[in-house]
């Protein structure tokens, strides 16, 4: 929306309740590298703040006149956005015997906790198989594969769900950005990471490993490479032979063991 407005030669405030911005696909590094050239399109950015108030104009309440944030500092304007984040619609099944946490609990299958009811979408929650356990995944294309599964077990044919994970893809302000799995995180011993960073060209890639399993990417200004490392990811690929290679300019399918590049061509 924000990039949509400058287009239009709107001048826009970006006020975000995190530290950084796009907190859920980037880490410091990255988000830094795509606040830069927000800001030098002419967006004000203010991390670390919400907004507390809309106030209207002078002698014309119904209209927005500004916002007032939750450090006081008052920000005139014609047009607010409010973007929230996703809440599941579950109240149909309040006080009925299917499970929830914070969203629907389901099985493998799409199955809830009561027999031959399904729930899919940003409604239930489901397997993550990065952290390897159910939660909300309010994403699109994850939720026309859990939609999928579902219909088959309710026409009769079973069918069971692989699992998805944070995935994100998106062109902000001329900058291709992809994210998967493990973007922030607690350091923990068991991660290894790895990163290349081009200030010049404006290129950052990081790779996150456990026990040699690609359990997290980010690539920004640099995407080419995300469907093989996708793959390797998603088929739990022990990458420890190639390992230095990953974030080469060269990687690729050509550069993988010869048994792996059949297997990916079957799969293409």
């Amino acid at each position: 929306m924000t990039e949509a407005l400058v287009k239009r030669g709107v001048k826009v405030t970006m006020v975000e309740l995190q530290n950084k911005i796009l907190s859920l696909l980037l880490d410091a590094k990255g988000s830094d590298m795509v606040e830069s050239v927000v800001r030098k399109a002419g967006v004000n950015v203010v991390t670390g703040q919400s907004v507390q108030k809309i106030t209207g104009k002078p002698g014309n309440d119904g209209a927005v006149g500004g916002v007032i944030l939750t450090n006081s500092d008052q920000i005139p304007c014609d047009l607010v956005v409010v973007a929230i984040g996703v809440i599941p619609r579950a109240e149909l099944v309040v006080g009925t015997a299917i499970k929830m946490n914070r969203g629907i609990v389901v099985d493998s299958m799409m199955q809830t906790s009561v027999p031959d009811v399904y729930a899919s979408g940003d409604v239930a929650e489901t397997y993550d198989f990065i952290l390897n356990q159910n939660r909300l995944l309010p994403l699109w294309p994850l939720a026309v594969l859990e939609g999928k599964t579902a219909g088959f077990n309710m026409a009769g044919k079973k069918s069971t769900y692989s699992g998805g994970t944070n995935m994100s893809s998106l062109k902000y302000f001329g900058i291709p950005i992809v994210s998967v799995g493990l973007a922030n995180f607690k350091e923990e011993p068991s991660l290894e990471v790895l990163t290349k960073l081009d200030l010049e060209n404006n290129v950052y890639k990081k790779i996150v490993l456990r026990n040699n399993i690609i359990v997290g990417m980010t690539l920004v200004n640099c995407i080419e490479r995300a469907g093989v490392l996708f793959y390797l990811m998603k088929n739990m690929v022990n990458v420890k032979r190639f390992k230095d290679d990953l974030l080469s300019d060269e990687f690729g399918l050509a550069t993988l063991p010869v048994g792996m590049q059949k297997k990916m061509s079957v799969v293409q």
